[in-house]
C-alpha cells in the first residue's frame, strides 16, 4: 500500500490446464503468443497492468522481471478506461508443476497479492492438493478469494449446476463459504462478464487491498488469541496496596521512629539527636515482586514474564526511593511554640523566687535562734506584706506556683509528645503510601492496562 494506492493486484492461479492463460488473454484483450511476448522463465509470473503511472515500485517489490510486464488499457469497454485502470493482472505458474521453482513462486505471490482469483477446471476441481495447501490455510481470507470454474463450456447444464455444487460444499468445509464461484468459459466468454464485472468492481472502489490487509490482521489477531491462551492477568486491588504499605512501614520500622521522635520532642534542639529512618531492603524488595506475581495472575510468559520484570524493575528502586522519601521528613516538627517557652520561663522564675524566699527566711530563723554573731553584724532585714514576712511569702508564692507550673507542663508535655509521635507517624507513613503507589504500582497498573488494551484490540481484530 505504501508503494501504490492506487493499484490492485489481482492474481490467477490453478492447476496444469486449467485455463489460467485462456482466462488472462479474455481478460486482457491480448493474445500473448501472437503479440510475441515470451516469458524469461516459466517459474515468473507474467503481469499485465493498466495505468502504469507509479507501478514501476510495486511490480519490483513483486519481483515480475521487466519483461513480464505489459502495459494494457481496457479494450473490452473503451467507455469503461478510468474504472478498469489501475488493475494489475497476474498469471501465476502452475500450483501443481512438477518444478519447485514454480510452487515457490506461488507460495510467495499468494502472500502479496489483494485478490486470488482460483482458476479450476471441472476434472481437477476437487484436487486434495489444491484445497489442503492453498485454500485451507487461506480461510482467514475469504473476503478476498474468488473462485473460478473454467471450461464449463464442455459440461452440459445440469453438469454445470452439479460441479458448482460440490465445488460449493468443498469450499465450505476449507472455511470459505463466503467465496464466490463463477463458472465461465474463457473460450467463449459464457459467464466471463461475471468476473470482468467483478474486477471492475474491485478496482474502482480500492477495496481489495484493505480487504487484504484486514484480513491478515483478522488471521494474526486469532493466532495470538489462540497463542495467549485462556490465562488471565491479575488485579492489584486495595487489599493488595494496604498490605503492601504495612509491609513497607514495618520495613522502615516507622513505629520506633515516630515513638522516638515523640520522645525527645519538647527538648532543646541542641540536646536532641534526631532518630535515624532505615529500611530494610530485602523486605522491601521482597514485596515489591511478590506483587509483579500478583499482578502476573496466571500469566507465565510473555505478558506474564514482562509484568514481572517490571516488578523486578520496581524493586530494584523501591527501597532507595523510600529512604529518600522518610529522611525528607520533619521528625522534629515545632518545639511548643512562644507560650511553652514562657511557660518554662515563668516556671524557672516562680521556683527561684522560691528558693530565693527560704534562704532568706532560713538565715532570720537561724539569728533569731542560734543569735550568731556575725549574722548579727550583717543586719540582715525581715520586711513583712499585708502583715506577712516577705521571705516566707516568696518561699510558698514562689515554691507553689512553680510546682503547680511544672506539673501541668509535665501534663502538657505528654500529651505533645504522644501527639507529636502521632504525627510523624503519620507524615512517615503517607511517605510510604505516595512511594508504594508512584514507584511500585503505578508502574505494574500501566503495564496491566496495556495488556488489558492490548487484550481487547486483539479480540476485536479477530471478530
Amino acid at each position: 500500500m505504501e508503494l501504490s494506492t492506487e493499484h490492485t493486484v489481482v492474481a490467477l492461479a490453478g492447476s496444469t490446464g486449467g485455463g489460467k492463460s485462456s482466462l488472462f488473454n479474455a481478460v486482457s484483450g491480448l493474445d500473448i503468443a501472437r503479440v510475441g511476448i515470451r516469458r524469461p522463465t516459466t517459474a515468473q509470473p507474467l503481469a499485465c497492468v493498466w495505468g502504469t503511472q507509479g507501478a514501476e515500485p510495486l511490480l519490483d517489490w513483486l519481483g515480475i522481471p521487466a519483461l513480464n510486464r505489459i502495459s494494457r488499457e481496457s479494450v473490452l469497454d473503451p467507455d469503461a478506461k478510468d474504472i478498469f485502470d489501475g488493475l494489475v493482472l497476474l498469471d501465476l505458474p502452475d500450483h501443481d508443476s512438477t518444478e519447485a521453482e514454480h510452487r515457490k513462486t506461488v507460495d510467495r505471490m499468494v502472500e502479496l497479492v489483494d485478490l486470488f482469483v482460483w482458476v479450476m477446471d471441472p476434472q481437477k476441481y476437487a484436487d486434495a492438493s489444491l484445497h489442503e495447501r492453498y485454500l485451507r490455510p487461506l480461510a482467514e481470507h475469504r473476503d478476498v478469494i474468488v473462485v473460478v470454474l473454467n471450461q464449463i463450456d464442455r459440461l452440459a447444464s445440469d453438469d454445470v449446476e452439479a460441479c458448482v455444487s460440490d465445488l460449493r460444499r468443498l469450499l465450505d468445509d476449507d472455511g470459505l463459504a463466503g467465496a464466490p464461484i463463477l463458472p465461465l468459459s474463457a473460450v467463449t466468454s459464457d459467464g466471463l462478464d461475471a468476473l470482468v464485472d467483478l474486477l471492475r468492481r474491485t478496482v474502482a472502489e480500492q477495496r481489495a487491498s484493505a480487504e487484504r490487509v484486514d484480513a491478515d490482521v483478522r488471521r494474526v489477531a486469532r493466532r495470538m488469541v489462540e497463542a495467549s491462551g485462556t490465562a488471565e492477568a491479575g488485579e492489584i486491588g486495595e487489599a493488595d496496596r494496604d498490605r503492601l504499605v504495612e509491609t513497607l512501614t514495618d520495613a522502615a520500622d516507622i513505629d520506633t521512629v515516630a515513638e522516638e521522635a515523640g520522645r525527645v520532642h519538647l527538648r532543646p534542639a541542641r540536646r536532641v539527636q534526631q532518630p535515624q529512618v532505615r529500611v530494610d531492603r530485602d523486605s522491601v524488595v521482597s514485596a515489591v515482586r511478590d506483587m509483579g506475581r500478583v499482578a502476573a495472575g496466571s500469566l507465565s510468559r510473555g505478558w506474564g514474564g514482562s509484568i514481572r520484570s517490571v516488578a523486578d524493575d520496581a524493586a530494584e528502586t523501591v527501597p532507595g526511593e523510600l529512604e529518600t522519601a522518610l529522611s525528607s521528613v520533619d521528625l522534629a516538627g515545632g518545639r511548643g511554640g512562644a507560650w511553652w517557652r514562657l511557660s518554662g520561663l515563668v516556671e524557672w522564675l516562680a521556683l527561684i523566687t522560691g528558693v530565693v524566699g527560704g534562704l532568706w527566711a532560713l538565715v532570720l530563723e537561724v539569728e533569731t535562734r542560734f543569735e550568731v554573731e556575725w549574722l548579727d553584724r550583717q543586719d540582715v532585714p525581715e520586711p513583712a506584706v499585708a502583715g506577712s514576712s516577705l521571705p516566707m511569702v516568696l518561699l510558698v508564692a514562689g515554691g507553689a506556683i512553680g510546682l503547680i507550673l511544672a506539673a501541668g507542663r509535665a501534663v502538657a508535655a505528654r500529651r505533645a509528645r504522644r501527639s507529636h509521635a502521632v504525627d510523624v507517624r503519620r507524615r512517615l507513613r503517607a511517605a510510604v503510601e505516595e512511594v508504594v503507589d508512584d514507584a511500585a504500582l503505578a508502574p505494574l497498573r500501566d503495564e496491566l492496562s496495556l495488556h488489558d488494551t492490548f487484550r481487547r484490540a486483539l479480540i476485536e481484530a479477530s471478530s
